[in-house]
């Protein structure tokens, strides 16, 4: 576990330097953000609502990884999660502001501070921070350490890894690196063909290294028990939240699913910055069985009316020429069904991933039972007392009863 320093925060350099990069990825959310809302260079008209709504889910996106990393910097200096975050939101905030910037340079003739230099190494750092998102901060979740001594060795080659690609990078001119300008240092020749060799066997390496970072996650939420399992669940969630708007995005595009994808995106750090500094860390358990519930009810009702939908369909259009009086039908079959639909599942999905709320909920139920009928208060109390032992697992527990004066009520 990270040590909290003692000394103030606003003495640290480090808080200093947390806030001057979230300064920084915000005054490129910023730029971007204003983009989003007017005509992008030569245009000349405002964006529809369309371009609009992805604008805000990139700025969503945007914000949460520097605002979320510098407050665990500021907080937890020596856990190298928050840093990671900062460079995460850096590496996302810089891939949508540096080619607006340099574009705005080129059409309109500018001779804008840095423009070929930020053309040039963007790229790079762009991929720095994929790696950081993507291997670094499962590797390191949620104490900043690595899982065990063992992976010491696979760190030190995934960080060499690192290296060389991000100087592959700098000295390639390929045009899957999204530059606006030609690279000035490019190199030509034989040695263009060795950075090429390069370049491809990082992206298959890149593979494992991914690999390896999904068993980090898997050995660590294993081994974890107490305060870090939940901890570890919470990133769980949200990694599986945004692998599956991935998966999403791949199979089909639209500026909604963007927007759901950078949603997920953005719920990535959130999740984290939960996790670190353990704030209502125990209500992942509720929120897990409460979507798992939504999800499953959502599914079977879809189903239930499609089916229903068809089936009467094809006996009342032959009597009723249309298909009207079978969705009205249907829509009324479901919406009947949907509230013991839902208890039902709700209780069996609470068994499984909310299992503490669920033995709670029994215990204080039977309690509730049990005091109706009872009229001793010596019994009432050890029962009490027992109950709240059993619900909440309290580090100690006390009841204290007020006595009635003589003559009072």
């Amino acid at each position: 576990m990270s040590a909290i320093p003692t000394t103030p925060a606003r003495r640290r350099p480090t808080t200093w330097l947390a806030l001057a990069l979230l300064a920084l990825a915000l005054g490129m959310v910023g730029f971007m953000f204003a983009v989003a809302i007017f005509a992008g260079p030569g245009e000349g008209r405002p964006r529809d609502s369309t371009e609009l709504v992805a604008g805000l889910g990139a700025a969503l996106a945007g914000l949460a990884s520097p605002v979320v990393g510098a407050a665990l910097a500021i907080v937890r200096p020596h856990n190298a999660v928050g840093w990671l975050l900062l460079l995460v939101g850096l590496g996302f905030a810089s891939s949508f502001f540096v080619p607006l910037y340099v574009d705005l340079a080129i059409s309109h003739d500018l001779a804008l501070p840095g423009y070929r230099v930020l053309d040039w190494v963007t790229p790079a750092f762009n991929n720095v921070g994929y790696v950081v998102l993507v291997v670094w901060l499962p590797l390191l979740f949620p104490d900043g350490r690595l899982p065990g001594p063992r992976w010491r060795g696979v760190a030190a080659v995934i960080f060499l890894a690192m290296v060389i690609s991000t100087a592959v990078t700098l000295l390639s001119d390929s045009a899957d690196e999204a530059r606006q300008l030609p690279n000035p240092v490019a190199l030509s020749g034989p040695a263009s063909d060795l950075v090429t060799g390069l370049a491809d066997l990082i992206g298959f390496v890149s593979l494992a290294f991914i690999a390896l970072a999904v068993v980090a996650v898997l050995v660590r939420f294993r081994r974890s028990r107490g305060v870090e399992r939940q901890q570890m669940k919470w990133f769980l969630a949200a990694a599986v939240l945004m692998g599956a708007t991935a998966l999403l995005a791949a199979v089909t595009w639209s500026t909604w699913v963007f927007v759901l994808f950078m949603a997920a995106l953005a719920f990535l750090p959130i999740a984290i910055g939960v996790a670190v500094l353990r704030y209502r860390l125990y209500e992942i358990d509720r929120l897990i069985s409460r979507t798992i519930g939504w999800a499953t009810v959502t599914i079977v009702l879809v189903g239930a009316f499609s089916l229903l939908v068809l089936g009467s369909s094809a006996v009342l259009e032959p009597l009723t020429g249309g298909n009207t009086l079978a969705v009205a039908g249907s829509t009324l079959i479901v919406a009947a069904l949907f509230t013991p639909l839902r208890s039902r599942v709700q209780r069996a999905v609470d068994r499984r991933f909310d299992r503490a709320r669920y033995d709670g909920e029994r215990l204080v139920g039977a309690f509730g039972l049990r005091v109706r009928d009872e009229v001793d208060l010596e019994t009432i109390r050890a029962d009490v007392l027992a109950t709240v032992d059993q619900a909440v697992r309290p580090a100690s527990v006390g009841l204290w009863l007020r006595e009635r004066a003589e003559g009072g009520r």
